[in-house]
């Protein structure tokens, strides 16, 4: 699945996933910022509506979703030095779907519980005891 054989921790085998799908969905997001705005122009103030703030904003997502594959991978071959950034970006998703939980629209809702219930889940299992006995 990720260029070597599956661990023998539940945790690792539960967290890489998710990590992984993190990444995926980052990384497709900041294409999807790029493709809209490639094909329908720049819209919205003029503040956040240019090119250096659109690829910057693209940069971000899809530098960040690159990041979080190659964590996903790390933890998959369960190296140490990936559940650090592991935790953080969880840490990093808590807070950016806590205030979309309390959200007005429903689909922001569903994207907050999505975002926090993979999040803890993650976190769950990077902290589950099998997962510091394998991890070098």
């Amino acid at each position: 699945m990720f260029l070597g054989p599956a661990p023998t921790s539940r945790g690792l085998r539960i967290s890489a996933p998710l990590v992984g799908l993190e990444g995926l969905v980052l990384t497709g997001y900041g294409l999807l910022i790029l493709v809209q705005a490639l094909r329908f122009g720049l819209s919205g103030p003029e503040e956040v509506s240019n090119v250096p703030a659109v690829a910057l904003e693209v940069g971000i997502f899809a530098g960040f979703g690159i990041a979080l594959l190659f964590t996903a991978r790390a933890l998959w071959q369960a190296r140490r030095v990936a559940r650090a950034p592991a935790v953080l970006a969880q840490i990093i998703a808590v807070v950016v779907g806590g205030p979309l939980l309390t959200a007005s629209e429903n689909s922001s809702r569903i994207a907050g519980v999505l975002i926090v219930a993979v999040a803890v889940a993650s976190v769950i299992a990077l902290f589950s005891r099998g997962v510091t006995d394998e991890i070098t």
